[in-house]
């Protein structure tokens, strides 16, 4: 295990520089009494220091580590003893050996976490050595290091379930909002006089667009979407890369799109790219198709443009679904004013939006 997951482990349980608590206390209390020492310490080894969250016995919070015993401790799985600190070449000229307060003894028990990573140590210290803390003390040490560890994993728990809680709440509106959007659609669709195969063809087909919007969506932590991501998105289902390169996107900055904006905009450029394949210029390979959109103030300015040579006098006078949603239901959600026109060489669509519609 490398320090830098250590200190990411350690700074996960987010108890570094909190207050004492009882519980951790307890335990530090038990394990001065239990083995006789004056001091016992719940010390976690920090990037730079030594941080104790219970300590029985010293007034300091803190040391720098690189006089901690606890900092050779947490090198081994098992519990480390220094009987006589002024017997050993590690620690002899140590200032908590030196000086106050004066340490001789030292035992530590690591906790480790259950991925192996040593946050710091259960440590039981004394002013006099010690040669009768053999293995019977140092397995009560242990287990009481077993029983801190419980604790600093209690909490890791429920952090866990409190953002699995948060994961739910946001997984139900998300879905809430999911199952809003498929049901206007099919409100839009059944106001329209599309009727039976045709009908659940293309519902399935705007259901699989929008699916890929939210999975867009999705990435971005559900937060929102850049409008070119969105248009590519939208039309990856239809363009082959020979077509893709008849599209140009262009504008004068990008959009985040709100979740709830961007099922109109999945709505629209599906309709659009849709008939520019099946009646348009991406059926024509010498057509191209342009979409723009600039920012005007509190107002978005979008253009579809088509140039080829496909338009029929049937393409030109058709009013169907999709002309519908372009002329009527994307105005009227995005509060602005849309034009559609079919020509001899191609198709000009342009909407207004209100950017409060499109970003929130």
């Amino acid at each position: 295990m490398t320090e830098t997951l250590r200190l990411e482990a350690l700074r996960k349980t987010a108890l570094l520089d909190t207050v004492p608590e009882e519980r951790f206390d307890r335990l530090t209390r038990l394990a001065a009494n239990a083995l006789d020492t004056n001091i016992a310490l719940v010390s976690f080894i920090d990037q730079d220091r030594q941080w104790f969250k219970s300590k029985q016995g010293l007034d300091r919070k803190e040391t720098p580590r690189d006089i901690a015993f606890c900092a050779h401790a947490i090198q081994s799985k098992d519990v480390m003893v220094v009987a006589d600190a002024k017997l050993d070449a590690r620690f002899l000229n140590n200032p908590l050996v030196t000086g106050d307060p004066n340490l001789r003894f030292y035992a530590g028990a690591p906790l480790i976490t259950k991925d192996g990573h040593a946050l710091g140590t259960l440590c039981v210290l004394d002013d006099k050595p010690r040669e009768d803390f053999g293995p019977d003390q140092q397995q009560i040490l242990a287990d009481i290091a077993a029983s801190v560890m419980t604790e600093i994993e209690a909490d890791a728990q429920e952090q866990i379930i409190d953002e699995l809680n948060v994961v739910n709440e946001e997984l139900q509106h998300r879905m809430g909002n999911m199952y809003a959007h498929v049901s206007s659609l099919i409100s839009i669709m059944s106001r329209t006089g599309v009727e039976g195969d045709d009908f659940a063809e293309r519902l399935h087909e705007r259901v699989a667009v929008l699916a890929e919007t939210q999975a867009l969506i999705a990435s971005n932590k559900f937060e929102s979407a850049l409008l070119s991501d969105i248009f590519e998105t939208t039309i990856a289902p239809f363009v082959t890369p020979e077509s893709r390169r008849q599209l140009r996107v262009s504008f004068s900055e990008d959009i985040e799109v709100s979740a709830r904006g961007a099922f109109t905009m999945t709505l629209m450029l599906n309709e659009l790219v849709t008939n520019a394949v099946k009646h348009g210029a991406l059926k024509d390979e010498d057509g191209t198709v342009s979409f723009s959109w600039v920012a005007d103030g509190d107002v978005i300015k979008m253009a579809w443009r088509e140039k080829a040579n496909l338009a029929s006098d049937i393409m030109i006078n058709h009013k169907g679904f999709g002309s519908q949603i372009l002329t009527r239901i994307v105005p009227l959600d995005l509060q602005g004013e849309g034009h559609h026109e079919v020509g001899k060489k191609g198709l000009n669509y342009t909407v207004s939006a209100r950017r409060e519609r499109i970003e929130t």
